[in-house]
């Protein structure tokens, strides 16, 4: 039976697999994708380093909350910024590192994991989501150290080969002999359906009953102690911990992000890889779809693919969430918080119940704003309408969304936590100020 399909899409699937229950529903290979030929899955590797690091942490050979300064020594500058000494491995996994992009794009002739640590940060950690491939790529990197396996290696000698992971899956190296661990694993479908059916039932709590052979011997190191550790990582990876609405390109990339999981509308969860590579899990509907594709040529056409596991899925048993209470706005300040200096020339912000005031050299922006609606300004310097409306988040910041609809028509997001305010603004031409990270002068 058909349940998924891709008839309408413009870019070419190469393949779908639904399971549910214990049984396959649906599974699918488009020409000329065929079962037997492995597939590049770029970000999924991603939540596989997450795994190994989980892993090395239910052996006891890491914490969460050590700085990642701890094992990188010998890359770690004299005069190192505290933004950097403070960022911890869970701020690495929750993407919220101290940098404002993949730090080993911005000088490729650098080592890659060298530039985690050299690259001047941009701003304190463990407060507001910037997507970061780098942090992945470090951590797979400490994977190796700590272990002395790359990371599906490591993962084999916990898991992998006795589940029916294929021998045949590599993660693909960098210039300087690193795993490339936010984006390189190639692998099979199937790979990525047995994984999913393991952690499903980790997450569940169902792993003892479904997985016996698992559970080791008394005298093994990955004993049923070491296994329920395990399981209490995974069921962290995989729920909320913070607020991407801002980084969003499509409505399901903006649904919160775990430890290296994507959240999904009506309870899924995804690990989530460029072009439409997805495992896409639900666990109240005991739901799991697998895809791959490359939707690399058309703008947001990932959405396509979610847009149609949301309809499937539904139709199978997951349900459609009810939408949160609006929270109160804890971000509100009565006085204007000083910022660093900038390339932006922002010299404070404030946030009261109803308005965002960012004061700059020449020019102050009021924005006001409401939690149900959305209020009407024009902005002083582009003489633009702005339409603002705020969501407080789950995580305690709080989002504001703008709506540029004048002459110019595009939008600002702005993220502001604690005394951090993060803007991206998508428009052609004004408002070049509005980007990046801004941070309260101590």
């Amino acid at each position: 039976m058909t349940y998924f399909s891709s008839e309408h899409f413009p870019f070419p699937m190469h393949s779908i697999c639904i399971w549910q229950n214990g049984n396959v529903l649906q599974e699918e290979y488009f020409a000329p994708y065929q079962k037997d030929r492995m597939h590049r899955m770029f970000s999924i590797t991603k939540a596989y380093t997450s795994l190994a690091i989980g892993a090395l942490m239910a052996e006891g050979k890491l914490s969460l909350d050590d700085p990642i300064v701890k094992y990188y020594p010998e890359y770690t500058p004299e005069d190192a910024h505290p933004w950097l000494t403070q960022m911890t491995l869970r701020d690495m996994l929750s993407m919220r590192t101290c940098h404002k992009s993949t730090t080993y794009k911005i000088n490729e002739k650098e080592h890659w994991v060298r530039s985690f640590f050299v690259t001047p940060p941009d701003h304190a950690p463990g407060k507001i989501f910037k997507y970061d491939t780098s942090s992945a790529h470090t951590m797979a990197a400490l994977v190796k150290k700590l272990s002395g396996k790359g990371v599906l290696d490591y993962l084999r000698e916990v898991y992998l080969d006795r589940i029916g992971f294929s021998a045949e899956a590599f993660v693909l190296t960098d210039p300087f002999g690193c795993e490339i661990g936010g984006s390189g694993m190639v692998a099979y479908p199937n790979d990525l359906l047995v994984t999913a059916k393991l952690l499903l039932s980790l997450y569940k709590g169902s792993y003892e009953t479904d997985y016996p052979d698992l559970m080791g011997c008394a005298d093994s190191i990955y004993d049923r102690a070491f296994w329920q550790r395990y399981a209490a990582y995974i069921q962290e990876a995989m729920r909320y911990h913070v607020s991407n609405r801002h980084d969003a390109k499509t409505l399901d990339e903006g649904q919160g992000y775990g430890y290296q999981f994507w959240m999904l509308r009506s309870g899924g969860i995804m690990m989530y890889g460029m072009g439409g590579q997805y495992m896409v899990i639900y666990p109240d509907a005991d739901l799991i779809f697998i895809t791959t594709a490359d939707t690399q040529s058309v703008q947001g056409g990932t959405q396509y693919i979610l847009d149609e596991i949301r309809r499937v899925a539904l139709t199978l048993g997951a349900k459609e969430q009810t939408p949160a209470a609006i929270l109160p706005n804890k971000q509100c300040v009565s006085a204007p918080i000083t910022l660093l200096e900038n390339k932006s020339g922002f010299r404070s912000f404030m946030l009261t119940e109803s308005e965002l005031i960012l004061e700059g050299a020449e020019h102050t922006f009021h924005i006001p704003y409401a939690l149900n609606r959305y209020v009407e300004t024009k902005d002083p310097k582009y003489q633009q309408t702005l339409f603002t409306k705020g969501f407080p988040q789950a995580d305690g910041s709080i989002y504001l969304h703008t709506q540029i609809l004048d002459d110019y028509v595009g939008a600002i997001h702005f993220t502001i936590r604690d005394n951090l305010l993060y803007m991206r603004k998508v428009e052609e031409s004004l408002f070049k100020e509005f980007n990046g990270f801004f941070t309260a002068a101590q």
